[in-house]
């Protein structure tokens, strides 16, 4: 029986390719040492995890999804989203909830999982546990590929529609929130302009002002001076209360904009 075969069984829907990826990683990758190293579960080990989804993220907008690998120590999980707009993405879960994918497709977190046991462990690096939880490299340092592009740019566009057409709870509101700056294309970073507000949830905005920035978005200008203002009045973005988000953002599309004059 193959590793895949149960979680089919079971109505996990998984592309042929992903498919191959898992099988291939159950049969030929060893158990990795460390206690915070992503582990690759049996399948009565991820449905361990049902009620956890059950309470926490049955019925996510952005999609379904099953978790595939843990740890020994910490409370850590990778996640694979297998139905909605997010399908064939990856997320890692640690600490604050936040389930925006880091890896657009399950052959880059492998990638990622491979090149950072191979590149922290031969030089000795005594964090490397840490590479898997924080300071991410997105999407392995890869760009969109032309196809992932559209793809994605119409993810995103389902995803802005479900996000603000559906009375969502504060976290479900929060996460589809992050999930649209995750996915969308760079060159479509225009579109959340409309979303650069004062009323927006305040987790959001810090997120849309990274991204804004990363973008290189120097047409998001006259928002984010509008935004920086209501910061300068006490708006918190990201909870903070000496919140200086939009004000940096703003400071580096100006930079931005007098490079590109």
């Amino acid at each position: 029986m193959a590793y895949t075969d149960p979680f089919l069984a079971r109505g996990i829907s998984i592309s042929p390719a992903d498919q191959e990826i898992l099988n291939r990683w159950h049969d030929t990758t060893p158990p990795p040492e460390g206690c915070a190293v992503p582990k690759l579960m049996t399948f009565e080990e991820a449905m361990d995890y049902d009620g956890f989804l059950d309470d926490c993220f049955r019925g996510f907008p952005g999609g379904e999804s099953v978790f595939f690998w843990d740890t020994d120590d910490i409370s850590a999980v990778v996640g694979y989203y297998y139905t909605g707009p997010l399908k064939g993405t990856v997320y890692m879960l640690h600490g604050p909830t936040d389930i925006s994918p880091e890896f657009f497709s399950l052959a880059r977190f492998r990638d990622y999982y491979c090149r950072v046991l191979r590149d922290f462990t031969d030089r000795g690096d005594p964090n490397f546990e840490d590479k898997f939880w924080h300071n991410i490299d997105f999407n392995d340092n890869q760009p969109m590929t032309p196809e992932e592009t559209a793809h994605f740019h119409q993810a995103a566009q389902e995803l802005v529609r479900l996000w603000k057409a559906e009375d969502l709870r504060e976290d479900w509101y929060e996460n589809m929130g992050f999930c649209v700056c995750a996915v969308l294309p760079d060159c479509f970073a225009g579109e959340l302009i409309p979303f650069l507000h004062p009323k927006e949830d305040e987790y959001v905005l810090e997120v849309l002002c990274h991204k804004l920035v990363r973008a290189k978005c120097v047409e998001a200008l006259p928002a984010m001076e509008e935004l920086a203002k209501a910061e300068a009045r006490g708006l918190r973005i990201g909870g903070w209360s000496d919140s200086r988000t939009a004000r940096w953002a703003l400071g580096e599309l100006r930079r931005l904009r007098e490079y590109e004059t």
